[in-house]
C-alpha cells in the first residue's frame, strides 16, 4: 500500500455526513455520553492516559456487515483518521482505547449473530461482535464443542479475544484462539475485504498463515469482521475438585498431567486460599477448601472415566484430597467469574504473565512475594494450564483508582512480568499500557519486523494506532522501553515505599456486600 501524504487526521461534519450516508445515520453516534463512554475498556482509565493520548472518540459506528466496515475504512483511509476497532471492551490493557480519538468501530451492536453451524464440516461462521457464550451455548445445543473460549466469555467477543490470540478454557486439549480459526473476513486499511483462510478445511500448504498473522495482532493490522471457528464433538465434560493444603504442592501433579500419554484434560486451573477469603469478605459462596485443583475431563464417558482414575491416583500420590462432585461443578461454572469478590466496591486488576510448567512452584512463591512486595495483601492467586508446557498465572490484586494512589498498584504488573521472564517467561498482552513491552519480550529483529509489517500493511497508521508496536503520545514522545523502563522501576519503587494497601478495609468505597443489596432493595421499594 502507498503512504497518502498531507492527511489532515481531523473528522469534520463532511467526514460524519460521509459515514452517515455510507451505513445510515442510526448507526453513527456523536454523543458526548457516549464518545466517553467509548474512550476506556474495562479497566478504569488512568488519569495520566488522558493526557498522553487522545482517547476520547470523535465518533462511533456501528456496522452492520463486512461491506459496511469496508466503507468506514476507506473514508478514514482518505484523510488518515484513526480507527479504533471495539468488542465488548472486557480486556484491561487499553486494547480498544482511542490514542488519537477518531471513529471507534463497535462491532458488538451490529455484526453479532451466528451465520451458519455447519454440523456436518463441524465449523461455525460469525459476527466479530458476536459474544463467545452465544456461540458456545448454539454449538452445545447440536453436540458441538467450541475449543476454547476466554475466562470472560459470557461478555467477551469472538473478534477481541482472537485479536489478542487468547489463552482460556478448553485450551489446554484444543489449543488457544489462533488454533481454532479457519477462516477470517478482514478489512485492511485501505478497505479491501480479505479472506485469511477457508470455512470447511484446514490452511495447510496455501502460502502465509495469515489466520496466525491477526490473530495476536491486537488489532493493528486490519479489521476482523468475520470469523470462521472450528467445531469439536461434545461428549460429556466432568470437572474434578482437589484441596491441597498449600497451593505450591500442585506443582506435582500438574508436571505428571502434562507428562501423561494418554490423560488430555480440557481445562487445568487453580485458585488459592486468598481467592476464597476475598469471595467470603465479599458475601459470596465460596467451597470450603485452601487451596483448589480443578482438572475438567471432556469427551467419551467411557474414556473420561480412565482419565478420571489416572488423574485421583496423580493427585493422591501428591498430597491432594478430592472433593465432592458438587464443589467441583461449582468451580466449572464459575470458571468465567473469577473477579466477581469486586462486588464489595472495589477494583480489582491481574497480572497476567506465563512462565514454564516446571517453573510452577516456584513461581506460586514469586506471586506472593510481589503481593509482599508491593504491600497487597488482600489479592489472591488464580490461573490455568494453557498446553504441555505453558502456565498462565493471573494473581490478581484490588485496588481503588478514586484514590490519587489508586494506580500505583499497576507496579504489581511490571514486577510481575519482570519475575515471569527470569523464568523464560513473559508478560501477556499489550495494548497500549504496555506496548513498550514488546522490545522486552520479542528480540530486537522480530520486533522491528512487526514494526515493518504494521508500517506495511497500515501506511497511514490509522488502524489502532499506538497499540502492540508501540507509538507515541499526542506531544510526538515515544513510549520507548527505555522511557516505560524508567517509569516501571520507579513505579515499584514508589508502591514498595508507600503504606500497605486497605484491601477490603478502608478506603472511600468500602462497603459490605449485603449492605448494597440492602440499598438496592429498598431503591426498588421508593420506585412509583
Amino acid at each position: 500500500m502507498k503512504k497518502m501524504d498531507n492527511l489532515s487526521r481531523e473528522v469534520t461534519q463532511e467526514t460524519i455526513m460521509k459515514l452517515e450516508e455510507a451505513i445510515g445515520a442510526g448507526n453513527v453516534s456523536t454523543s458526548d455520553m457516549e464518545r466517553l463512554l467509548y474512550s476506556h475498556d474495562l479497566a478504569p482509565l488512568p488519569k495520566e492516559a488522558g493526557v498522553a493520548f487522545d482517547n476520547i472518540p470523535d465518533v462511533i459506528v456501528r456496522p452492520k456487515s463486512a461491506e459496511d466496515v469496508s466503507k468506514i475504512v476507506k473514508i478514514a483511509y482518505k484523510t488518515g483518521i484513526a480507527v479504533t476497532p471495539r468488542g465488548a471492551s472486557t480486556w484491561g490493557l487499553g486494547g480498544c482505547t482511542p490514542t488519537a480519538a477518531g471513529i471507534v468501530v463497535d462491532f458488538s451492536s451490529g455484526l453479532n449473530e451466528i451465520y451458519e453451524i455447519d454440523e456436518v464440516n463441524m465449523c461455525v461462521k460469525v459476527g466479530a461482535g458476536c459474544t463467545w457464550k452465544k456461540v458456545y451455548d448454539a454449538c452445545a445445543k447440536k453436540g458441538l464443542l467450541v475449543g476454547s473460549y476466554p475466562s470472560s466469555f459470557p461478555a467477551a467477543t469472538v473478534g477481541g479475544w482472537v485479536s489478542t490470540g487468547g489463552i482460556g478454557p478448553g485450551g489446554f486439549k484444543y489449543g488457544s484462539a489462533k488454533d481454532n480459526v479457519l477462516n477470517m473476513e478482514v478489512v485492511l486499511s485501505n478497505g479491501v475485504i480479505i479472506n485469511t483462510g477457508y470455512d470447511i478445511v484446514a490452511n495447510n500448504m496455501s502460502g502465509y498463515n495469515l489466520n496466525q498473522l491477526f490473530a495476536g495482532a491486537e488489532g493493528t493490522l486490519g479489521l476482523i469482521a468475520t470469523v470462521t471457528l472450528r467445531l469439536h464433538p461434545m461428549g460429556i465434560i466432568k470437572p474434578l475438585a482437589y484441596d491441597f493444603q498449600n497451593l505450591r504442592d500442585m506443582g506435582g501433579p500438574i508436571d505428571d498431567i502434562v507428562r501423561h500419554p494418554s490423560v488430555r484434560p480440557l481445562h487445568i486451573a487453580w485458585s488459592d486460599h486468598k481467592h476464597f477469603e476475598n469471595q467470603r469478605k465479599a458475601g459470596l459462596h465460596a467451597p470450603d477448601v485452601k487451596n483448589l485443583f480443578l482438572v475438567t475431563l471432556q469427551g467419551d464417558a467411557e474414556f473420561v472415566a480412565l482419565e478420571e482414575k489416572a488423574v485421583d491416583a496423580i493427585v493422591e500420590k501428591h498430597g491432594g484430597v478430592k472433593v465432592s462432585s458438587e464443589v467441583a461443578e461449582h468451580e466449572w461454572n464459575e470458571r468465567c467469574y473469577e473477579f466477581r469478590a469486586r462486588k464489595i466496591g472495589v477494583g480489582s486488576i491481574p497480572a497476567e504473565v506465563v512462565v514454564p510448567n516446571r517453573n510452577w512452584s516456584e513461581f506460586v512463591d514469586e506471586c506472593y512475594e510481589g503481593f509482599k512486595r508491593m504491600k497487597m495483601d488482600a489479592g489472591g492467586i488464580i490461573g490455568m494450564i494453557a498446553d504441555r508446557s505453558t502456565a498462565m498465572f493471573m494473581p490478581y490484586y484490588f485496588m481503588d483508582s478514586e484514590l490519587p494512589t489508586g494506580m500505583t498498584g499497576f507496579a504489581y504488573n511490571y514486577y510481575m512480568g519482570d519475575r515471569a521472564m527470569k523464568y523464560g517467561g513473559r508478560s501477556l498482552g499489550l495494548g497500549i499500557f504496555f506496548a513498550s513491552n514488546l522490545d522486552v519480550i520479542r528480540d530486537a529483529g522480530s520486533a522491528e519486523f512487526m514494526r515493518v509489517l504494521k508500517t506495511f500493511a497500515d501506511p497511514n497508521d490509522i488502524i489502532n494506532p499506538g497499540h502492540l508496536v508501540c507509538g507515541k503520545t499526542r506531544f510526538g514522545i515515544g513510549l520507548s522501553e527505555k522511557i516505560m523502563g524508567v517509569a516501571s522501576t520507579m513505579l515499584q519503587l514508589v508502591k514498595g515505599l508507600m503504606p500497605a494497601d486497605a484491601g477490603f478495609d478502608g478506603g472511600v468505597k468500602r462497603f459490605k456486600f449485603d449492605e448494597i443489596e440492602e440499598h438496592k432493595k429498598e431503591t426498588r421499594q421508593l420506585k412509583p
